[in-house]
């Protein structure tokens, strides 16, 4: 999980409960929100949005490569 901080998201996660989104799609994975959404998880939280609801991984952006 800590390679998807500082990538952007292709998927919106929402936890339920609250039912917010912590993630929307084009934003930036923040360590603290990827933190909240795993212990979350842990503690019983619901991902109904992502693609793992897991939470073991993100949908992000591929990286480009250098051109070398």
């Amino acid at each position: 999980m800590k390679q998807a901080a500082g990538r952007i998201a292709v998927e919106m996660i929402t936890p339920y409960p609250p039912g917010i989104p912590a993630v929307l799609p084009g934003e930036r994975l923040t360590e603290p929100a990827l933190r909240y959404l795993v212990t979350g998880v842990r503690a019983g939280m619901n991902l109904p949005d992502a693609a793992d609801p897991g939470l073991k991984t993100v949908r992000v952006v591929a990286e480009q490569g250098t051109g070398n």
